[in-house]
Formats: C-alpha cells, sequence, structure tokens
C-alpha cells in the first residue's frame, strides 16, 4: 500500500483514487485464505481467463482456487493458453473443479455453450460471473483508424460484455428471476477523453453505463463496475508499464468481497482495487444513494441538478 500521493508511480492512479488509502497490493482483509473470504461453493465464469488479469499466476482464477471455490470456469479464444492456465490451476491442489472453455464472447452460439457446458458440468449456473475479456488498439485519432479494427474494439468490449451477461441469463432456471454476481472489468480510461483512445474509452464507458441497467433491469442480481488498476498484462501499453504496479491478485480478491454480503451498499456501483474498504464502507449510505454511479449532465435534473 502507498500513501505518498507524490509517489512518480501513482501519477495514473491518483486521478482515480477515491479514498485516502492507496492499495496497490491485496490488502490483509481480502486475503483468499482468510474463513470470511471463502468461496466454497461457488462457481465462477472468468471470460479472458486464458492470460493477464483473468489468470497469470496471482491473478483472478488462481484467487479463486485459494479461496477453496467449486469450480472455476476460465474461458477464452486460445485453447492451448486455456489448458497451460487449466494446468497450473490444478497444480495449487486445493481441489477446486478446473473447466477451461474456447470460446468468443463476441459470438452468442459460444457464449451459450459456455453456460451450458457449466450447467452440465455443476449441475447448475455460476454463482459469478467475471468479464474480463477485452481489447484496446493501437494509440491512434479515429479518422486514421481502421473502421474496422476501431468496431472490433466495440465488439469486444461491449457485445462481448452483453453476450457473457445475457446467454447467462438466459441458461438459468428461471431466466425471468435470475440470480448470481457480475463483476465487469473497466479501465479508468472509461472517464477520459483520451486523444487516439476513441474507440476504447467510449466502449468502456458503455460498459459501465450497461452494468447500471443489468443492476436496474434485474434487483436479484449483483452488479458490479470494477476498475482493475494498472497491472502488467499483454494489454498495457509499454509507456505505461513504469506505472504498471498493482497485481492482477488484486482484481481477484476484490471479486471475492463483491461476490458477497459485505458487498451489497456497491450494487450497481463502480469501485477499484486502489481504493480502502473501511473509508468506503464508512459511506455506505452515500454510496447506496449513487454516489459512485454515472451521471450525465450534471447540473440537469436528471443528474441531480437543478439547470441554471
Amino acid at each position: 500500500m502507498s500513501t505518498a500521493r507524490d509517489d512518480p508511480s501513482l501519477a495514473y492512479t491518483i486521478p482515480f483514487q477515491l479514498t485516502k488509502k492507496i492499495h496497490r497490493r491485496v490488502p490483509d482483509a481480502l486475503q483468499p485464505e482468510k474463513a470470511e473470504n471463502s468461496q466454497a461453493g461457488k462457481i465462477i465464469v472468468i471470460t479472458g481467463g486464458g492470460s493477464g488479469i483473468g489468470a497469470d499466476d496471482q491473478a483472478t482464477a488462481h484467487v479463486w482456487v485459494r479461496a477453496g471455490a467449486e469450480g472455476v470456469v476460465i474461458v477464452g479464444r486460445r485453447k492451448k493458453r486455456l489448458e497451460q492456465t487449466a494446468r497450473s490451476l490444478e497444480a495449487l491442489g486445493k481441489g477446486t473443479k478446473i473447466l477451461a472453455i474456447p470460446a468468443d464472447s463476441t459470438i452468442e452460439k459460444d457464449m451459450l455453450h459456455v453456460y451450458e457446458m457449466v450447467n452440465k458440468t455443476f449441475g447448475r449456473p455460476a454463482d459469478v460471473v467475471l468479464a474480463n475479456a477485452g481489447a484496446l488498439s493501437a494509440i491512434k485519432p479515429l479518422g486514421e483508424e481502421e473502421a474496422s479494427e476501431w468496431w472490433r474494439i466495440y465488439q469486444v468490449n461491449v457485445l462481448g460484455l452483453h453476450h457473457t451477461v445475457a446467454c447467462w441469463i438466459k441458461t438459468q432456471s428461471d431466466p425471468k428471476n435470475p440470480v448470481g454476481t457480475v463483476i465487469n472489468v473497466s479501465s479508468g480510461l472509461e472517464g477520459l477523453v483520451s486523444p487516439g483512445l476513441s474507440a476504447y474509452s467510449t466502449s468502456k464507458f458503455a460498459g459501465h453505463r450497461y452494468m447500471e441497467y443489468l443492476a436496474a433491469e434485474y434487483p436479484s442480481i449483483r452488479a458490479f463496475t470494477l476498475m482493475p488498476g494498472i497491472v502488467p498484462t499483454d494489454l498495457a501499453d509499454p509507456q505505461f508499464l513504469q506505472y504498471a504496479l498493482d497485481e492482477g491478485e488484486q482484481t481477484g480478491a476484490l471479486a471475492l468481497y463483491l461476490a458477497s454480503p459485505r458487498g451489497d451498499y456497491l450494487k450497481g456501483s463502480l469501485t477499484s482495487i486502489n481504493w480502502d474498504l473501511d473509508e468506503m464502507e464508512a459511506r455506505k449510505s452515500d454510496i447506496e444513494q449513487g454516489l459512485l454511479k454515472l451521471k450525465w449532465v450534471p447540473v440537469l435534473p436528471a443528474s441531480g441538478g437543478s439547470g441554471i
């Protein structure tokens, strides 16, 4: 944990920081071996689960195995990478059933197949879905980017998110009243107008609003948007590696919290692996009133303003 806010490595963390305390490692309270963080009896599906935040050593899938989950299902397009990750998870020897399913989240039939396999293997739907698959293109002005590449980012970050969520709902025993937890891995870049990143930034912004719709349309689902900090993954731009001091493990550990009743006050809201949960819990009532939800034009009555 770093509290020196003038630390140069925090240059791209501070602009998105909510609390006074800044976490860049898993805090003690979220260690997966702690009894209160146990995920015994739970099944999690992780898209983008072959590498990066989804599955690299000490990342999300590993955290959930260490927390004793009944099943960890990793989903991604690269079969060999999934199989490699599955072997590393099984090597932890925790007794968690590992299921690796090659699938493209932008293809509806692929995601329907994923959840049908989950239901067949475990006899019931997944309790938690971590929508982690994402795409980032090269930094270019929008007029210089090939339209097909610009749109590909939307297909992964928005359509892929939709299939990940909607197919899970459709394959539940009662799709009209689905239950469980969905966590969308977003990015602080959704909150910036960053020249050259129009597709990535706006698609992540759209995904954030999508999760608010999910929470509004299905109150029985626990929906969250999560910022994973700056982690040295395949998607990380080389120029940001000097700031990439957060860990993929933090996303998995925060997901343990969000998948439990302790995170109920954050339903439909934004959270971050860098934020301090004690400080946030002290503001539960404000957060429940919408403190961490998107606003449109703040001065308009629709966003709580009173006009001019």
